[in-house]
């Protein structure tokens, strides 16, 4: 019976199993080359993102890398060319503030530049406490075109020095008005006052905002008591500052011996820690 229906349906039998073979080739046929087709797509993605990690990791190590600021000026050039030299030997971003119109201003302005270091003018100013003073200043006397000459002189003789900043000067930069004329002078010649802070009651910044016109301070003074352990404690402060804001604004001065010291020996782990720079840039940077 079952032969009968064999050869009855013979025809029919063959064709199923001709589409059945064709059925299970074509199967296995696309089961394997799917493995090729897919694998240039397996392999985009896993590029795509090893590189989305490689560019994560990336920003992740440029932040981590980002150094607080480290302003650091060199206020009373003008007077010891030794020790300027010395200063000058450190391997350090350092700003040199030149008191103008000195002997030796001129020669070692020169130098400066010569070594191709950051400049800015070290500007005498009247003190409250009658302290002796250069004979070129700012006197509180001195009516607004007294200081406007005075202004243009000094720029006129360091055509490409950008910035100032008060040697003494506390009973100038505690007066509104006439630091309102001296910044409103700075902002008509493109150039930045930097305040050196010798009193509480300074109001430079005050009157910047005013006016639209920037300002910066002092953070520290290295030497205002000069010991060695006094230098060390202040800079301590500064760089505490400096990982806290991730800037700090640092006066220190050419005549001390225990600055120069300091720097000399804490220079290396200073530079590993923080980036020095030139002051102008604090200034010209459009993005604080």
């Amino acid at each position: 019976m079952f032969i009968f229906y064999i050869k009855k349906n013979k025809f029919i039998i063959v064709i199923f199993l001709i589409a059945t073979a064709q059925a299970f080739t074509s199967f296995f046929y696309f089961s394997n080359n799917s493995k090729v087709v897919n694998s240039p797509l397996k392999d985009n993605f896993q590029k795509i993102k090893k590189d989305s990690l490689i560019i994560k990791n990336n920003k992740e190590n440029k932040k981590a890398k980002i150094k607080p600021k480290f302003y650091l000026i060199i206020d009373d050039v003008g007077y010891d060319e030794f020790m300027l030299e010395q200063f000058i030997k450190l391997n350090l971003e350092i700003n040199y503030a030149i008191i103008p119109f000195l002997p030796k201003s001129t020669s070692l302005y020169k130098k400066l530049k010569n070594n191709n270091k950051a400049v800015i003018i070290h500007f005498p100013m009247q003190s409250k406490h009658r302290n002796a003073i250069e004979k070129f200043h700012i006197n509180i006397k001195d009516k607004k075109e007294e200081i406007h000459k005075k202004i243009e002189k000094t720029f006129k003789m360091y055509p490409d020095v950008k910035i100032m900043n008060n040697h003494m000067g506390s009973l100038i930069t505690s007066n509104k008005d006439l630091m309102r004329i001296i910044l409103i002078k700075l902002k008509e010649i493109d150039r930045y006052f930097f305040d050196s802070v010798t009193i509480a009651g300074s109001v430079p910044e005050i009157i910047g905002k005013e006016i639209g016109v920037r300002v910066e301070k002092r953070d520290v003074f290295l030497d205002s008591k000069d010991t060695k352990e006094a230098v060390l404690n202040e800079l301590e402060k500064a760089k505490n500052i400096a990982r806290k804001h991730g800037i700090v604004k640092v006066i220190g001065h050419i005549w001390s011996k225990n600055t120069l010291k300091v720097l000399e020996k804490e220079g290396p782990s200073l530079n590993q820690e923080f980036e020095f720079d030139n002051l102008l840039n604090l200034y010209e940077e459009t993005i604080r």
